[in-house]
């Protein structure tokens, strides 16, 4: 029985494919009424369907997978009520969502399949949405047994008079209102314990992309404290506003949150641009001003003085093969460390960048960093055919600061699939084992601790091709390949090289030259090491 599962599902898809086709041609011609029955219908049918996919995944999730004695790999089930480790990531690569999702409806499946299973009912029959349900879940979350059944025998009681349970004629603030009103009878004091162990464990902040150019900024405070901050960002923002009258209040909040954040402290930036070598060149921007231009044989070393005329950012120490970044364009040599002026006259540009977590930040601000705060430039090395990253190896086990520096430039972020933890904050990974395989880039890349631990679990595959890209293999058998993010694009070099390398014989500039947009990023520092993987350029 349980084997006619997927063709149901093919049949129900197929009814959907049937009925986007006809919304698709009929729908113009049909009155808000008959548009409405059938938004209605098919949101019922998605609800039924959610039904479906957590009573499968309060199974799925308790499986899980260990070593036995004699080195076998062993099926294991979490006792009723709890999720396998490690099952969420099974579930996340096999559905192709985030980490967060899978854990999010592991953890309610499972109790949907314990404590709360009279609540699959009303989602099956399409009634109430999948986050209703996860509502219940929260508050009920630290409850003793019999105050969870407590809650779920009142939302699907009917509201006094009417015929309809709380839970589907309550909205979200009313629902939650209600099922706080009876552990307040049933576990008297549980306000108090759980905001207690709220206030200690579950404060943060975190950030997540917006549209592109901004940053979302999510904060969890304790609630007096939000209060109170909220009104220093309301006052400041009235502030801008008088003196700003065209400026709306969403953007006045923003500039008073980052001036409150900011008053006081002092800012420190570590640029990195990774620059694309044509053979053995790499192409960069540098400084526009006629006095900082520089021949052939001309090698600025770290404590170097500076000549008149030249200017360099605030703890720029330059050394061989290293420039600075505001102003005309010039060629690196990668081999000899030389810097040949092909032209001082073009227009200042540093390539955005994307920061896993953050977003998008536009060029002329990475620009702005480098130019007016206290900012330190080094260079990182781009292969221009794989886009990965060329720096040297080590003999030991620990990666030394380049080879680190590197790999968090070339991976930016961890490298399972799905994960947007910054390379900053990861481990790095030997691909094939240490001293089997070398302390370099082509063998390490950046896996956060959790799924550094994925990688060596039982039953998970983690392989790294020729090409770069890595292949995950869950247990179920779901495969998901992975890129580096950082790459240089190889077709714009496609006329480049002929050209750089005449310039390097004769130090002449030549307007025709293509400028290089070099891939840049703000990267932050992380002291902590540990194993690695291989990337290169991904095909998108």
């Amino acid at each position: 029985m349980f084997d006619e599962i997927e063709g149901l599902c093919d049949k129900v898809v197929s009814g959907m494919q049937v009925t986007t086709m006809t919304a698709a041609t009929l729908a113009p011609s049909q009155d808000v009424a008959m548009l409405t029955a059938a938004a209605v219908a098919v949101e019922r049918v998605r609800r039924s369907a959610d039904a479906a996919q957590l009573a499968i995944l309060a199974e799925l999730a308790r499986r899980g997978f260990e070593t036995g004695p004699d080195g076998s790999t062993l099926e294991t089930r979490a006792p009723a009520g709890e999720v396998a480790e490690l099952a969420s990531d099974t579930i996340a690569l096999a559905l192709g969502c985030s980490d967060h999702d899978a854990r999010t409806r592991s953890r309610l499946a499972v109790r949907l399949g314990d404590d709360l299973d009279p609540l699959i009912r009303p989602l099956m029959d399409g009634a109430v949405t999948e986050r209703t349900l996860r509502l219940v879940a929260d508050e009920t979350q630290d409850a003793s047994r019999d105050a969870a059944a407590a809650v779920v025998a009142h939302v699907l009681a009917p509201m006094r008079g009417t015929d309809v349970p709380r839970i589907e004629a309550l909205d979200r603030h009313d629902l939650a209102q209600a099922c706080r009103r009876v552990l307040d009878r049933t576990d008297p004091g549980w306000r108090e314990s759980r905001a207690e162990v709220n206030r200690r464990e579950r404060t943060d902040v975190r950030t997540y992309p917006g549209p592109l150019g901004t940053t979302e900024l999510v904060a969890c405070l304790p609630s007096e404290t939000a209060h109170v901050l909220m009104a220093g960002v309301c006052e400041i923002a009235r502030e801008r506003q008088r003196e700003d009258p065209d400026l709306r209040v969403g953007p006045a909040r923003a500039l008073a949150l980052a001036d409150l954040a900011l008053r006081g402290v002092e800012v420190s930036t570590h640029v990195t641009l990774g620059l694309a070598l044509v053979r053995g060149l790499a192409l960069v921007r540098g400084p526009s001003d006629p006095g900082e231009a520089e021949v052939a044989g001309d090698v600025k070393t770290a404590g170097e003085k500076r000549t008149a005329g030249e200017t360099r950012t605030a703890g720029d120490d330059r050394t061989a093969g290293e420039t600075g970044t505001a102003g005309g364009a010039r060629a690196v040599s990668a081999a000899e460390g030389r810097l040949i002026d092909v032209g001082a006259t073009v227009d200042p540009w540093v390539g955005g960048v994307e920061i896993p977590r953050i977003g998008w930040v536009p060029g002329f601000v990475v620009q702005q960093v480098v130019e007016r705060l206290d900012s330190r430039v080094t260079r990182a090395l781009l292969d221009p055919e794989t886009g990965t990253v060329l720096e040297t190896s080590t003999t030991g086990y620990v990666p030394p600061p380049s080879v680190r520096r590197l790999v968090e430039l070339r991976d930016t972020r961890c490298r399972m699939w799905g994960c947007d933890r910054p390379a900053v904050a990861c481990d790095l990974d030997h691909a094939t084992a240490w001293p089997g395989g070398p302390t370099c880039g082509a063998n390490l890349s950046a896996l956060c601790r959790h799924h550094h631990r994925v990688k060596h679990a039982p039953a998970w595959s983690y392989v790294l091709h020729a090409d770069g890209s890595a292949e995950w293999v869950s247990p179920a058998g779901t495969q998901r390949l992975t890129w580096p993010t950082a790459y240089a694009p190889a077709e714009a070099l496609a006329q480049a090289p002929a050209e750089a390398a005449s310039h390097e014989t004769t130090g002449a500039p030549d307007p025709s030259t293509p400028t290089q947009p070099t891939t840049s990023g703000a990267v932050a520092r992380h002291d902590t090491v540990d194993h690695g993987a291989v990337a290169t350029a991904p095909p998108f």
